[in-house]
């Protein structure tokens, strides 16, 4: 039975596929894929050979990769075959050259409200591992810069966002605290300071332990939490951090 309304086939667009696998067998080449329109005779969309110059066919193309698969114009980027769903999705791919209806339902979010007939383009590049790219982010440099509240992750001083990473050195002639630094996600890197180390220095010396592309973070000591960059230039002994636990952020 046909769950579908005549009303449904006009509006949802056709999906064909177009595929790059190559395939041995000969008789496959050249049989024309079945058109989705909704309400077709195979709940799957081939995955054509030929597109064919159509001027008016929208092409989306799924990528899949050795970790996953991603479907251009796809809110979510890329897909992880950690996933039993993801996981399928390509096991079905690769095995009936063919759109899986999961997949199917990711296009059509994809295409929504557009009327052309649209074209599902495959990328085999299993044999290989995708790797986000990673974010770039520029830090605040403007002044005029308050903190709205005690868990705001941006730290209110301008000169913390420029801060330059700077590992800590100890002169043991004067007095020291040891602190404990917890890093995202809970990593625990005791370290000792000077009592007149500042805020400043603590937030360098945690700069230097963090990965460069991990973006703007705040530290926090204390219960409730509060940051402790609100003054920078403070030292341990004035932000009473003798031999505190500060947090990492983000």
């Amino acid at each position: 039975g046909d769950s579908h309304t005549p009303e449904c086939l006009t509006t949802m667009p056709n999906i064909h596929g177009l595929g790059s696998f190559r395939s041995g067998n000969k008789k496959d080449e050249n049989k024309d894929a079945e058109e989705f329109s909704g309400g077709g005779k195979s709940s799957h969309t081939a995955v054509m050979r030929n597109p064919g110059a159509n001027p008016n066919r929208l092409v989306v193309t799924v990528t899949l990769y050795n970790n996953g698969f991603m479907v251009s114009g796809d809110e979510k980027g890329f897909r992880d075959a950690k996933e039993a769903e993801n996981r399928k999705i390509i096991d079905d791919l690769k095995k009936t050259k063919q759109v899986p209806p999961a997949l199917r339902a990711i296009i059509e979010q994809v295409v929504k409200g557009q009327q052309k007939e649209v074209g599902v383009e495959v990328k085999d590049k299993s044999s290989e591992n995708y790797y986000p790219p990673k974010p770039t982010f520029k830090a605040f440099q403007g002044q005029g810069f308050s903190m709205k509240s005690e868990s705001s992750t941006q730290p209110a001083n301008t000169s913390v966002a420029s801060a330059t990473p700077k590992k800590v050195t100890v002169d043991s002639g004067k007095p020291t605290s040891r602190i404990l630094l917890v890093l995202h996600p809970r990593k625990r890197a005791p370290q000792a300071f000077n009592l007149d180390h500042t805020a400043m220095d603590i937030y360098q010396h945690v700069l230097s332990l963090t990965p460069p592309d991990f973006g703007p973070f705040d530290l926090v000591s204390g219960f409730p939490p509060k940051s402790i960059l609100k003054e920078p230039s403070k030292t341990i002994e004035e932000l009473k951090l003798k031999g505190a636990t500060i947090t990492q952020r983000k």
